[in-house]
């Protein structure tokens, strides 16, 4: 069947786009050619593709279909060939025609590229991707007289170029001095069009810091993509600078490292008061000389005083180290608040003196109450007969008579200050007492609070001991 190409009907034709369209996709060798582009125009549509349709596909012409074949990746600026054929319905060889493609970017913007095909259909497009991300090559072919047009679509992964970025310096320094560390980022052999700012970390481990990362100040390369990274450590140990570009849309991100062992001559002490401290009772204090590098070798000899509450320092006992550093002592104070002890090492031939400060609070001992009853259950007019003490936080009597405070709270939540009680010297009582008349047959129930509110040494406390009023038949 004859036909003939109509350019007059394809400029005038509506260029149709198929987004999210799908065809069968394989990997076709990519072939080191130039860019086949007969005509491009980059981001707007050829006029073929802006005219208004002049004429629909007619549905009653035989139909045709394009195939398409794309690597399913590639490299930005690396060439990529896309094959396909365009076929007719009635199995006849299209003969030469022209197939319109658009490349289609992430951001939506396109060029035109046209090829021709062989007699037999077959036809190779070959491309420069200019950017990565996903690429969409939308190939069209127009009706004619006689065919009815096709289109088909086909989506190429498209990686970024690596870039080269390097850096360089020492491979050793020590805290409090400058290190300089130079580098240089590359595209291809060349230094970038425009100055680029680079990301800057600095990645510390030693005996204080576990991988901590600290970000530096950003810089930004010169005309021959230089840079100077100018830091001053403070501590010892190992130093990893890392230097981050973000990329662009036709280079991929890149970073580069260098490490550096950085010495250090200092030396710390830290430690803790160990909880709870209690007042008048000894508690423990312990602690280390430490180094940012290394293991403070001992026995050595550290020098302790102590303030509590800010007050003036007492000098108390020098301690001596154990065989790593570590030291512990136990103390007794007489007041409570918080306390500070001032520990202070000389340092030796290899590291410098240190002090550092120990913080903890003293707050008073606890105070417990026991209370019991033989009988919790009564009759009305039976008496509430309770016995208890007062112990310190081991159990143990107190030693001293104190003033407990009695209140009684009836089943109605109401309640009544009750005469108070004094213990005996070892904080024993005994207290009795006789509840109001209740009806029984409700079980009400009497709470009786013993409270003391402590003292200088002991914390307050309290506990309490509950009646029921039980009618005389209740088998309880």
């Amino acid at each position: 069947m004859p036909y003939r190409s109509a350019p007059t009907r394809v400029r005038a034709a509506l260029l149709r786009r198929i987004a999210g369209a799908t065809a069968a996709v394989t990997l076709v060798a990519v072939g080191a050619a130039g860019p086949a582009a007969a005509a491009a125009v980059n981001g707007a549509r050829p006029a073929a593709a802006v005219g208004v349709a002049a004429a629909l596909d007619d549905p009653t012409l035989p139909t045709s279909a394009i195939a398409l074949e794309a690597p399913a990746s590639a490299t930005a600026l690396d060439p990529i060939t896309i094959t396909g054929r365009l076929t007719l319905e009635d199995g006849t060889d299209p003969g030469v025609q022209q197939v319109a493609v658009n490349r289609v970017v992430p951001d939506e913007t396109w060029t035109t590229l046209f090829t021709n095909t062989a007699v037999d259909g077959t036809f190779t497009l070959t491309d420069i991707p200019p950017l990565s991300g996903h690429l969409r090559y939308d190939a069209y072919w127009f009706s004619t007289e006689n065919y009815q047009g096709s289109t088909a679509s086909v989506t190429v992964a498209v990686a970024g170029r690596a870039a080269t970025l390097t850096l360089d310096g020492s491979r050793i320094g020590r805290d409090g001095r400058q290190l300089s560390l130079t580098g240089t980022l590359g595209l291809d052999g060349k230094a970038p069009g425009q100055p680029q700012t680079l990301a800057v970390t600095r990645t510390i481990w030693n005996n204080r810091l576990d991988g901590a990362v600290q970000q530096l100040p950003n810089i930004t390369t010169d005309g021959r993509g230089a840079f100077t990274i100018l830091d001053t450590p403070t501590q010892g140990g190992r130093h990893v600078y890392t230097v981050s570009w973000d990329g662009d849309p036709v280079y991929a991100a890149s970073s580069a490292s260098h490490e550096i062992a950085v010495s250090s001559p200092d030396s710390h002490i830290a430690g803790q008061v160990a909880e709870p401290a209690y007042l008048g009772l000894a508690f423990w204090v312990t602690g280390a000389v430490t180094y940012d590098v290394g293991v403070c070798a001992g026995p050595t000899v550290v020098r302790v005083s102590r303030r509590i509450n800010g007050g003036a320092a007492q000098q108390l006992p020098n301690v001596t180290t154990d065989a790593s550093c570590g030291f512990g002592f136990d103390d007794t104070v007489g007041r409570t608040g918080q306390v500070a002890y001032t520990v202070t090492w000389d340092g030796d031939s290899t590291h410098r003196r240190t002090t550092g400060t120990i913080t903890g609070t003293v707050q008073k001992q606890p105070s417990g109450i026991e209370a019991t009853s033989p009988d919790r259950t009564l009759l009305n007019g039976q008496q509430a007969v309770i016995e208890g003490k007062v112990t310190d936080g081991n159990a143990a009597s107190i030693g001293a008579k104190l003033r407990l405070t009695v209140r009684r709270i009836g089943p109605d939540g109401s309640s009544v200050d009750l005469p108070r009680v004094t213990t005996a010297e070892d904080g024993t009582f005994s207290y009795r007492d006789s509840p109001p008349t209740m009806d029984a047959s409700t079980y009400p129930q009497f709470q009786y609070e013993f409270s003391w509110s402590g003292n200088a040494t002991y914390q307050a406390s309290n506990t309490s001991v509950f009646f029921y009023i039980v009618p005389p038949d209740c088998d309880c």
